[in-house]
C-alpha cells in the first residue's frame, strides 16, 4: 500500500509542472497548420475557392481528433496582401479570421472555449523574405525593394514607393495571393511525467503524447458545408448596381385624380470596399395635363441619400439598414382651376430592410421622415375672353415678386416598395 501511495504523490507532483508547457512550443515539433485561402477583397469561407476544398478536409479531421488530444487553443491569424490602403487591409485580416472562426462554431460548436482570433493584417515580413530570396531580381532591384520596405515610412506610403517598380506588378500576380489567407494551428499541452524506479506502473502511460496527436487525413470529409457545389472559373459574382421602381408610386390613387402612376426608379451603388455602406438616387417625373379638367401633377424629384446596413456584405447587400437623404424638385400642380408651381429641397432620415429574391431579384421597404420647404406661387385659371392661367396675385404688377410664398413641412417624407434587379455582375478577382 505504502508503495502505490508514494507512487501517487510522485505522480501528482510531475503532472502540476508540466500543465505549464504547450506542445507547440516544444523545439522537438511543430504544431500543424491548415490554411485557409481567400480571394481579392473577401471575409467569406469558400470551400469552392483555390484549394479550400482539402484545406477544409484537413480542418475537419484536426477537429475530429479532439477525444484523442490535449488541446488547449485553436489560434486564428488572419492575413492580408499589400494592395490597397493599409487600415482597410488590417480590417480585412480580422474579418477574415472572425469568418473562420464562425465557420468552425458553426460546426463545432463545442470549440467555443478554445479559439483564439488575432489579425497579422499586412504580412510585409513574409514579404520581405520573399524579396530577400528572390534571385531571379537583379542585385540593384532587390537592394532597393529591401531599403524601401526596411525604411521608417508608413506601410501605406512604402506601398506607393514600391509601386513605382516594375517588379511590383509581377509580386502582385504570382505573390499576393498567397497572402490572403487565414491560418489555423492547434496547440496542445503535454504531460511530461518523471519516470520512477520504483513505480513501474508509469510505463502503462505511455500513450500520452510527447508530439501533436494528430494526423491529417484529408480523404476524411464530413464537414456538412462541403458538398458538391457548381464552380465558377472566375470566382463568385458581386453586383455594382441595384436598379429598382417603386411600387407604391407605380399604382398611386389620388382622390378626383383617378389611378396616376408616377413613373420613378432608384439606382444603388455598391462600392467594391465596402462591406456596409451603398450609394443610390431616386429620380420621380410625373407629368400629368388634364387641360379640360383643370388638373396637373408635374414633379421632377431628384434624391441622393446613402444606406448602412447592418449586416456585412458578402456577396449582395441584405437585410435591415438606415438611410439619410437630400433631395430637390420642382413642382406643378393644379386643381380645378386653381394651381401652385415652385420648387423646393429637403432632408430626410429613415430606415429600411430588402429581401434578396433568387440571385438577381429583390424586394426593398422602407420609410422616411424629415423636413421639405419650398418656394412657390399659386395661379388660377382666367375668367376674361382669354381663358388663360394667371398668378393668384392682385396687388400692383410692379410689385410682384416670383415665389413669393413659403412652406415648411416636417412629417413622414417617403415610403417605398421596390421591386428591383441587380445589374452588372462584376467577376470578383480571385487573386
Amino acid at each position: 500500500m505504502r508503495p502505490l501511495l508514494t507512487t501517487l504523490i510522485a505522480l501528482m507532483a510531475g503532472l502540476i509542472p508540466a500543465l505549464a508547457q504547450p506542445i507547440g512550443s516544444s523545439a522537438e515539433t511543430s504544431p500543424p497548420t491548415v490554411v485557409i485561402w481567400f480571394g481579392f477583397d473577401d471575409a467569406t469561407v469558400r470551400p469552392d475557392f483555390s484549394d479550400n476544398r482539402h484545406s477544409l478536409a484537413q480542418l475537419d479531421s484536426l477537429l475530429h481528433e479532439r477525444n484523442f488530444t490535449l488541446l488547449d487553443t485553436l489560434r486564428i491569424v488572419g492575413k492580408s496582401s499589400m494592395d490597397g490602403v493599409y487600415a482597410y487591409n488590417a480590417q480585412l485580416a480580422t474579418r477574415r479570421a472572425r469568418a473562420v472562426r464562425s465557420y468552425i462554431l458553426k460546426h463545432y460548436p463545442d470549440f467555443q472555449g478554445t479559439l483564439s482570433v488575432l489579425s497579422e493584417g499586412e504580412v510585409w515580413a513574409e514579404f520581405r523574405e520573399a524579396v530577400a530570396q528572390d534571385s531571379s531580381l537583379p542585385e540593384g532591384t532587390r537592394e532597393r525593394m529591401l531599403g524601401i520596405i526596411d525604411s521608417d515610412a508608413s506601410p501605406d506610403r512604402k506601398e506607393a514607393r514600391l509601386k513605382s517598380l516594375p517588379t511590383w506588378r509581377s509580386y502582385m500576380r504570382a505573390l499576393f495571393p498567397t497572402y490572403r489567407s487565414a491560418t489555423v494551428t492547434p496547440y496542445y499541452w503535454m504531460l511530461d511525467l518523471p519516470r520512477l524506479p520504483e513505480d513501474e506502473m508509469l510505463e502503462s502511460l505511455s500513450w500520452l503524447p510527447r508530439t501533436p496527436a494528430v494526423q491529417l487525413r484529408p480523404d476524411l470529409l464530413t464537414v456538412p458545408a462541403l458538398t458538391p457545389v457548381r464552380k465558377r472559373a472566375k470566382g463568385p459574382i458581386r453586383p455594382v448596381f441595384g436598379l429598382s421602381t417603386n411600387l407604391l408610386y407605380d399604382l398611386t390613387y389620388i382622390p378626383n385624380y383617378g389611378l396616376t402612376s408616377i413613373p420613378s426608379f432608384s439606382l444603388e451603388y455598391y462600392p467594391a470596399r465596402s462591406r456596409h455602406l451603398t450609394l443610390g438616387t431616386d429620380v420621380e417625373w410625373p407629368m400629368w395635363k388634364h387641360w379640360e379638367d383643370h388638373r396637373f401633377l408635374q414633379i421632377q424629384n431628384v434624391t441622393l441619400w446613402m444606406r448602412r446596413y447592418f449586416k456585412s456584405c458578402d456577396e449582395r447587400f441584405h437585410g435591415m439598414y438606415l438611410f439619410a437623404s437630400a433631395n430637390a424638385a420642382r413642382f406643378g400642380i393644379g386643381y380645378d382651376a386653381k394651381g401652385w408651381e415652385g420648387e423646393g429641397v429637403g432632408a430626410s432620415l429613415g430606415i429600411g430592410c430588402k429581401w434578396t429574391l433568387g440571385r438577381r431579384l429583390f424586394l426593398d421597404l422602407g420609410i422616411a421622415g424629415g423636413a421639405f420647404y419650398a418656394q412657390y406661387d399659386p395661379y388660377v385659371y382666367g375668367n376674361d375672353a382669354t381663358h388663360r392661367y394667371y398668378y393668384d396675385y392682385t396687388g400692383a404688377p410692379e410689385e410682384f415678386v416670383v415665389r413669393n410664398h413659403r412652406w415648411l413641412w416636417g412629417g413622414p417624407t417617403r415610403a417605398y416598395l421596390s421591386l428591383g434587379i441587380d445589374l452588372f455582375n462584376r467577376k470578383r478577382r480571385s487573386r
